[in-house]
């Protein structure tokens, strides 16, 4: 059974927490392959500013070194993992997470984006990246959702086990401290629980505190919703572009002594810069482009790296599989955006090309580039589109 987006949006969207039942978009295998391919690399040492992110945490304690407490490919499944966590670090309970884990598998990462599509067309597209994360936890209560002013919305699958959650209304003020028990009852905390085959949601305005039991598997997207947030990413952005104007100064602006004009002038400078930035064409190009990636994406970045590249001759046969995001870039260019991926194409041709690859429809190359009249630029751009899994060759899926 698959979410109605539509009467979901209606009914609970920015508006209240929700239980429904809808299937996962992966299965518990899949998840846990992953899981498996995304700690390998903590399984050394720590990691820090990398993503797939992974941490483990034990009782009360985030565990920076977990080393082989983490799991790896003798582990059978994510249920034996949690049997044998259990084992080696007896406690009062534990709580594995991988956060942005579907960069490393195209095939989930497609999935996710399939099944959170439906929702987008209703409330419209996110203009900030996801969250995803996979929880795997038993007798572990996670308070951090509760520490901090809530900024995301929540959509969770479980997929094993069994999570309850209690959420907090900041609308209502300061949470009380009986927030953070699981066994207390207070005036004002609303109360969700779900097991396999649940999806879980609450809105932006929820702090949450997690209870994992039975040995709870689950997938979770966190949607940014806070108006803030556009504005610290356009910051960001404007940070960055204003560095790289100056060919990447780290000059630190101090004053000198005896010259204080020196540091002033450095700073006038850097408005100067800012002011050109922010009136030129450069950060509106810039924001296009953005925009046109993470709508392809669905929001889901970053996103996977292209595949590898095959020759294509004249027999081989494609198929375009995936949708083009087009956006006008100026007056003779075209942006095309494929899976999160962006390039632009001559606008006078964007038209021709999109129509000789019908969505779904096998077609020969040679029979392309005839439509086209452009043997060597269209086989070089059907190329392209293979690598972002924009086509596919007709015998085989996407991967």
């Amino acid at each position: 059974m698959t979410v109605d987006w539509k009467e979901f949006a209606q009914d609970h969207w920015d508006r209240g927490p929700a239980v429904l039942t809808a299937p996962p978009p992966a299965g518990l295998d899949r998840l846990h392959d992953l899981t498996v391919r995304s700690s390998a690399p903590f399984r050394a040492g720590t990691r820090f500013w990398v993503m797939p992110d992974v941490r483990l945490v034990a009782g009360d304690g985030w565990l920076r070194a977990p080393g082989a407490l983490l799991p790896d490919a003798a582990d059978p499944t994510l249920a034996a993992y949690l049997d044998r966590l259990a084992a080696d670090a007896p406690g009062p309970g534990h709580l594995l997470t991988v956060r942005q884990p579907l960069l490393l598998d195209f095939t989930l990462w497609a999935a996710v984006r399939a099944a959170i599509a439906g929702l987008w067309r209703e409330v419209g597209w996110p203009n900030l990246p996801l969250t995803a994360e996979i929880l795997a936890g038993d007798r572990f209560t996670q308070h951090a959702g509760a520490a901090e002013p809530p900024t995301h919305a929540a959509l969770t699958w479980i997929l094993r086990g069994r999570m309850d959650v209690r959420l907090w209304d900041e609308r209502q003020g300061a949470p009380p401290a009986e927030i953070a028990d699981p066994e207390r009852e207070s005036a004002g905390v609303e109360a969700l629980s779900g097991g396999a085959g649940d999806l879980l949601y609450w809105p932006g305005d929820r702090r949450h505190v997690d209870t994992y039991r039975d040995r709870c598997v689950a997938l979770r997207l966190r949607i940014p919703v806070d108006r803030r947030l556009p504005f610290t990413a356009l910051r960001d952005l404007l940070a960055e572009q204003v560095h790289a104007a100056r060919g990447g100064d780290e000059t630190v602006p101090y004053f000198p002594l005896g010259a204080p004009d020196a540091a002033l002038d450095h700073l006038t400078a850097l408005g100067d810069d800012l002011r050109d930035l922010v009136g030129g064409e450069r950060l509106r190009r810039t924001l296009r482009v953005r925009w046109a990636a993470l709508r392809s994406a669905a929001g889901l970045e970053p996103i996977p790296a292209p595949r590898d590249a095959v020759p294509l001759t004249g027999a081989t046969r494609v198929r375009r599989t995936a949708e083009i995001v087009r956006m006008p870039d100026g007056p003779r260019h075209e942006v095309w955006a494929v899976n999160g991926n962006v390039f632009t194409l001559p606008a006078a041709a964007a038209d021709r090309v999109y129509d000789a690859l019908p969505d779904g429809e096998e077609r020969e190359v040679a029979e392309v580039c005839r439509e086209l009249g452009d043997d060597k630029n269209v086989t070089a751009l059907l190329e392209r589109l293979y690598r972002l899994r924009g086509v596919d060759l007709s015998e085989g899926p996407a991967r």
